[in-house]
């Protein structure tokens, strides 16, 4: 479940990104750090997951 979670995140973080500057939007402050915080919160549940499964993995 974290995996989809994550990747909808990531989606969303990379989305806000890559509209930054796209026919003219631009984003405030605020806006690219809420975008960075998305791309952040995907990586770490990716990561996360990535470590149960290691951990399953070695003790199984």
């Amino acid at each position: 479940m974290r995996q989809l979670i994550g990747a909808i995140y990531l989606s969303f973080g990379f989305l806000f990104y890559l509209l930054d500057n796209f026919e003219g939007f631009y984003f405030s402050r605020n806006e690219v750090w809420i975008a960075w915080i998305f791309i952040f919160a995907g990586f770490t549940y990716l990561f996360l997951e990535l470590r149960d499964y290691i951990k399953k993995w070695f003790n199984t």
